[in-house]
C-alpha cells in the first residue's frame, strides 16, 4: 500500500487540477470589470440621440474630388511605360508624349491642391440632446468620410480668435486645447438649421 502511495506523482493529483480552475475566475475579473465598464461607455455613446445643425450638400463632390487625385495617379503611372513604347516604336509622336505627360502631371498637381484646400473640411454637424456634445463629419486628405466628438466647450469662438479668417464665407473651428488642430466652414454654402444655436455655438 505504501508502494503505490509513493508511485503516485504529485503533478497527477486530481485536486491540483481543481484548485488551478478556481484560481483563474479570480484572477480575470478585474479584467472582465474594464472591459464591462469600455463596452457600456461605447453603448451609451451609440444610443446618443444626434440633431444635424449645419450641413454642406457640395460635400459629396469635393469628396470626390479628392479622390479623382487616386485615379489620376494611377491612370499616369500606368501609361508612360505604354506611351513610350508607341513613341519608341514610331507610333507615336514626341509631341503627343509631351502633351501626355504635362496633361498627367498638372492634372495630378492640381488634383492635390484642391486636396489639401478641402481637407478637414466639414460637411455635417450633430449635436446631442445635452447640447454639450458635437459630433463633426468631415472629409480628410484622401476624400474619405471622418468623425470626431467635441465638446461644446472646448470650442473656441471666432471672436476669441487670434487671427480670424480673411474670407468671409470661409471660418475655422479652433479648440481651446489644441490650437494646432482646426476643421474648415463654409458658411455660405451651407444649410445651418438652428441658426441661433450655430451662432452660440461657434460665433459667425
Amino acid at each position: 500500500m505504501l508502494e503505490l502511495l509513493c508511485r503516485i506523482r504529485p503533478t497527477r493529483l486530481p485536486w491540483r487540477n481543481c484548485m488551478s480552475l478556481a484560481i483563474q475566475p479570480i484572477q480575470r475579473r478585474p479584467l472582465a470589470t474594464e472591459s464591462a465598464g469600455k463596452s457600456a461607455a461605447i453603448d451609451h455613446a451609440g444610443f446618443t440621440e444626434w440633431r444635424t445643425v449645419y450641413s454642406l450638400p457640395s460635400i459629396r463632390i469635393l469628396a470626390a474630388l479628392s479622390k479623382l487625385k487616386v485615379y489620376q495617379a494611377a491612370f499616369t503611372v500606368a501609361g508612360a511605360p505604354i506611351a513610350f513604347a508607341l513613341g519608341n516604336a514610331g507610333q507615336l509622336s514626341s509631341d503627343a508624349l509631351a502633351i501626355y505627360g504635362t496633361v498627367g502631371i498638372t492634372g495630378l498637381v492640381t488634383l492635390t491642391l484642391a486636396s489639401y484646400a478641402a481637407r478637414n473640411l466639414v460637411g455635417f454637424i450633430y449635436v446631442n440632446e445635452q447640447q454639450d456634445l458635437l459630433k463633426l463629419a468631415y472629409v480628410d486628405f484622401w476624400g474619405r468620410r471622418q468623425e470626431t466628438l467635441l465638446e461644446t466647450e472646448d470650442l473656441l469662438p471666432s471672436w476669441e480668435q487670434g487671427s480670424p479668417s480673411r474670407l468671409r464665407f470661409a471660418s475655422s473651428i479652433c479648440l481651446r486645447s489644441d490650437p494646432k488642430r482646426r476643421y474648415k466652414l463654409l458658411n455660405r454654402f451651407g444649410h445651418v438649421s438652428d441658426p441661433q444655436l450655430f451662432e452660440g455655438l461657434f460665433g459667425d
